[in-house]
């Protein structure tokens, strides 16, 4: 059975979300790290699995270069099986394309296209900073999660860079083998379309593209022909856009006309720039329940400008020239790609003194390298190693970029991970609790993110002798799964789970035998009597039901 099939030693798929041209996306779970994830999958007889490999690896490898920003999705593993079929790992959001947010509402308020485009140019403008251009901004690659209504659009996240990083004489070579055009022609930049070499600019136009529909209520040239679309994108001009919208304001429809000049050089200059425009039209948000001590309620859309700032001019290169230096990188990254993490480990090692000659210490790629390298020690399995990594780094990180940067909590987020993982619970629950004020600031309190970091600290807490500690955390964090996510999902069975578990191992074996007896009859329900999923809670049924019978008084 689909459900039955596990990727990579650690990947169940459980059921299928979504099915497209080249491959499917499936609800699954993380076995290692118990997390629900999604897995987008494209089997071996769907042919073109050389390219796929290429198109996933290439993904994974320019995602995690853009740690963990809050408006860009984690990806968080790539793998291919032995049969051909490849897979990349992403976190699950509970949300929804933008796509099906415009088919049922658009045009919208201003106020939240402003919020929800803010946000994309937010996530673009790290990628940018990062050397990466995306190349198909479309609705249906801008993910919104949290939607409330009115005014304020929830999060937006940016996901599917599967064709970032090609060059404009790879699109055009694949464009003459193939016939179909790399991009979405709806939201294509005039240079796109011709072939040439796609920058930012082009993910720019496209930003635009899509905040003409937000704001009129269709694309700039509709159509069902996509020659004819395409060809509106090189020789025509779209109908102004305060004509459509009567009463818009001026300047942000300067700032439409702007993102939808055909030449490159006559859009705004970067994606920050294109934020900081938007800002003005984006109604605050309002604040949120807090979680803890000093949340800071909520935040506005986060600048790129740690991404995109200039750094600092490095000293002289003393270890090497930097041009090699990021070759050899690179191709530690490669054999990270493959899945020899500790060989990549070990390449990356010897690397890190040479990058602080050449880079200075606090210069992002040599930070960055450094994360990466404990990050891969850590998968490679030394988990203790990579735990005193990350705490080393830690400071470091804090200094240059403060406590809510996203490399700071990736790091936080990857020293709890592997300190549990190493067998220092009591330590991952106090990394754990250290990070989720923060978490919570940057991400709110009812993000997938935050629940799912609450459900690990009770995790660890229990595992660090504290089983009474734990079951306090889940008692008051099974409630907001369940109005968050629901009573079925995957993290919320799993919160009963550890709650069942805890119980036990606190002395009440009966109470743990008798919330395990309702557990497996949901998971009946939900996954069906001979899913694995049941079996093994149910093995937990027995267990504590053996324990309370055991320690029950004779009469």
């Amino acid at each position: 059975m689909a459900d039955e099939r596990v990727l990579g030693g650690r990947y169940r798929l459980l059921s299928l979300l979504g099915r497209g041209g080249m491959g499917e996306v499936w609800r699954g779970v993380d076995e290692l790290l118990d997390r629900p994830v999604a897995v987008k999958l494209v089997r071996a007889e769907r042919g073109g699995s050389d390219e796929a490999a290429a198109r996933f690896r290439r993904e994974a490898r320019v995602t995690a270069r853009l740690a963990g920003h809050p408006n860009i999705v984690i990806l968080h593993d790539f793998g291919r099986e032995s049969d051909g079929s490849v897979y990349t790992v992403m976190e699950l959001v509970a949300g929804r394309p933008l796509a099906d947010v415009l088919r049922e509402s658009s045009p919208l308020p201003v106020e939240r296209a402003a919020d929800l485009m803010s946000q994309a140019a937010s996530g673009l403008g790290a990628a940018h900073a990062a050397g990466i251009v995306h190349r198909d901004v479309k609705p249906g690659n801008l993910m919104v999660i949290g939607e409330r209504t009115g005014l304020y659009g929830g999060t937006l996240k940016v996901l599917d860079f599967g064709i970032a990083g090609l060059t404009a004489s790879e699109q055009s070579r694949r464009l003459t083998q193939t016939g179909r055009v790399l991009g979405t022609p709806l939201y294509m930049a005039p240079e796109q379309v011709r072939g040439e070499r796609v920058g930012q600019a082009g993910d720019l136009y496209s930003l635009g593209a899509i905040l003409y529909q937000m704001l009129t209520g269709e694309p700039p040239f509709p159509g069902d022909d996509p020659l004819t679309v395409l060809r509106g994108h090189l020789r025509k001009t779209p109908r102004p856009v305060a004509s459509l919208r009567p009463g818009l304001p001026g300047p942000l429809a300067e700032l439409v006309d702007a993102l939808l000049a055909k030449r490159a050089e006559e859009r705004p200059a970067s994606a920050e720039e294109v934020r900081e425009r938007l800002a003005p039209f984006a109604v605050p948000r309002p604040s949120r329940p807090t979680v803890g001590p000093d949340t800071g309620g909520s935040l506005p859309v986060p600048r790129t400008l740690p991404y995109t700032e200039a750094a600092p001019p490095p000293p002289a290169a003393r270890g090497g020239d930097r041009t090699e230096l990021r070759l050899l990188v690179e191709r530690a990254q490669e054999a990270a790609g493959e899945g020899r993490f500790a060989e990549a480990a070990a390449q990356l090692r010897p690397l890190l003194p040479r990058l602080r000659a050449a880079f200075g210490p606090d210069d992002p790629e040599t930070l960055r390298a450094r994360r990466r390298e404990a990050y891969l020690t850590g998968k490679g399995g030394a988990h203790a190693r990579a735990a005193e990594s990350m705490e080393a780094l830690l400071p470091d990180i804090l200094r240059v970029h403060g406590p809510r940067h996203p490399e700071t909590l990736t790091v936080r987020y990857y020293l709890a991970t592997n300190a549990g993982r190493a067998g220092d619970h009591a330590r991952a629950a106090r990394v754990h609790a250290e990070l989720l004020p923060d978490l919570a600031a940057v991400y709110g309190p009812d993000s997938e993110r935050v629940l799912t970091t609450r459900l690990y600290l009770a995790f660890e807490t229990g595992e660090a002798g504290e089983p009474g500690r734990a079951v306090e955390v889940l008692d008051g964090l099974i409630p907001e799964l369940e109005r968050v996510l629901g009573a079925d999902h995957p993290t919320t069975l799993r919160a009963h789970h550890y709650q069942a578990a805890y119980l036990g191992h606190a002395g009440d074996p009966a109470e743990a035998a008798r919330r395990y007896r309702k557990l497996v009859a949901r998971h009946v329900r939900v996954f069906g009597e001979e899913s694995p999923e049941t079996v093994r809670v149910a093995a937990h049924l027995r267990r504590w039901h053996g324990l309370a019978k055991r320690d029950r008084p004779k009469a």
